[in-house]
């Protein structure tokens, strides 16, 4: 059995949990709580089957999700405290998601004590579950161990050697390590389990049992390695390169292109899955926000319309994922001639870089100002959002006049579909310098998943709710 095929058997196992953990916890809160078979038979109550329904069709797919983007389901060793917090982050997560769907669906009828039962009954699930496959994973494991030699003696190859001395499932057995020809230096040598020299390959494959061979060479000295790899496959012995270079900082994946090999050198790695999923998000939440903050849209619609003249919509190009421009929309706080007034107050910008910024700019009208503190101001970026312009969280889109003044590094925070909240919202916004807003959204670039995504998201709230959303 392959890791692949163990994983998979993890994550069915975990959607077989949630489901199970839901169907417990409805019966707790019945028992428990309400002292009923099912409360909602009785007379007075509403039917809560539907929503619980659609529910228990969301929680198998989401469940697997969230515990994938707390690295559940990675090959490694890991302790029991570490897979408890995870499992509790998950938890309120899933929580929150319910607590969602119930909102939108029934937000009358659904047990709100479901919920509680929920997250105090999973946690204790789901690390039942790791433990009974972990358990099984160490016994699938110990029935055949591969035996691994390592060419090269450098950091690389002793971290290559840790690392799979702490997978969790099929830990292969190493061999040791035979010296590369690329390696002249004997003060570099970092491991002393040395069986030879490279050339003396074919020796140690004849004399010893040997399931895989890890080549631990920059992709610079490809040329020295490959006649070693063809040996391997000669004789039938799996081979890895390691893909590291020196001529740059992407590590390159080999990817297939209709039947040609590539390499792939991406700046930011993101699975094309999680990409997907992030976008499904994006819509549910701004339909959801659409649905929520409704009056509120109205109200600030018809405010801007009765204390100034001149539209409701402010709209404005920006640039987008890759320098695509499309039309943002904000509520207009501003005069309606404030555009042509920039000019005028340039030299009274207070921002570094290629941004105009200032604390009390005369052009923003006083319901502006209101608008701007509670960020009222950027709720029909919603729209941009269901029109695929923009997302939820990423890198706040650029006017195209600033990006043509941008550095060439500072390019790619473009690289990223651009949001309606970002980490330089909930670091202090116009508190920071232009250089350090870069910084983060490059930071969010190269570290994003949807765990962190989830976590400006709250925090973006409890910005906005202290009154410091400008």
């Amino acid at each position: 059995m392959s890791w692949r095929q163990f994983r998979a058997g993890m994550i069915a196992a975990d959607a077989l949990t949630v489901f199970v953990t839901y169907m417990l916890a409805d019966y707790l809160r019945c028992r428990l709580w309400m002292g009923q078979d099912w409360p909602e038979l009785l007379p007075g109550y509403g039917s809560t089957v539907r929503i619980h329904m659609q529910i228990l069709a969301f929680l198998p797919l989401a469940w697997p999700i969230i515990l994938f983007q707390f690295d559940w389901y990675a090959q490694k060793w890991r302790t029991w405290s570490w897979a408890l917090r995870r499992a509790l982050a998950a938890t309120a997560i899933l929580a929150l998601l319910i607590a969602a769907l119930a909102l939108l669906f029934e937000r009358e009828l659904y047990p709100r004590a479901q919920i509680g039962f929920m997250a105090l009954v999973l946690p204790a699930t789901a690390m039942a579950v790791r433990g009974i496959s972990g358990l099984v994973g160490q016994w699938v494991g110990s029935r055949r161990r591969r035996r691994v030699l390592i060419v090269g003696t450098n950091r690389d190859a002793v971290r290559l050697r840790r690392l799979l001395r702490s997978v969790t499932f099929g830990r292969p057995s190493v061999l040791g390590h035979l010296r590369g020809a690329w390696e002249t230096d004997p003060s570099h040598v970092e491991t002393g389990a040395i069986l030879g020299g490279i050339d003396q390959l074919s020796q140690v494959l004849d004399r010893h049992v040997v399931d895989e061979v890890l080549f631990s060479a920059p992709l610079d000295h490809l040329a020295e390695v490959l006649p070693y790899v063809r040996l391997c496959e000669e004789i039938g012995v799996t081979s890895h390169i390691q893909a590291e270079s020196m001529a740059c900082h992407s590590i390159p994946e080999m990817v297939d292109f209709h039947g040609i090999p590539l390499l792939l050198y991406a700046p930011a790695r993101h699975s094309p899955e999680l990409l997907t999923i992030k976008r499904a998000l994006d819509i549910l939440f701004a339909i959801i926000g659409i649905l929520l903050t409704g009056p509120i849209m109205l109200i600030c619609a018809i405010a801007i319309k009765l204390t100034s003249p001149g539209p409701i919509l402010f709209r404005q190009r920006r640039s987008g994922l890759n320098g695509r421009e499309f039309q943002m929309y904000k509520f207009r706080t501003m005069d309606p001639d404030a555009e042509t007034k920039q000019a005028e107050l340039a030299h009274l910008n207070e921002a570094a870089g290629p941004v105009f910024k200032m604390k009390h700019d005369p052009r923003v009208t006083g319901l502006g100002r209101f608008l701007r503190r509670w960020s009222l101001d950027e709720l029909p970026q919603l729209f941009n959002v269901i029109m695929g312009d923009m997302a939820i969280v990423g890198p706040r889109p650029p006017i195209p006049a600033e990006v043509r003044q941008y550095d060439r590094w500072q390019r790619r925070r473009l690289s990223m579909r651009p949001g309606l909240t970002c980490l330089w919202q909930i670091k202090g916004r116009h508190r920071i310098g232009f250089q350090e807003w870069m910084q983060l959204d490059l930071f969010y670039i190269d570290h994003w998943s949807l765990r962190l995504d989830f976590l400006i998201l709250f925090r973006t709230v409890s910005t906005v709710l202290s009154g410091s959303g400008a």
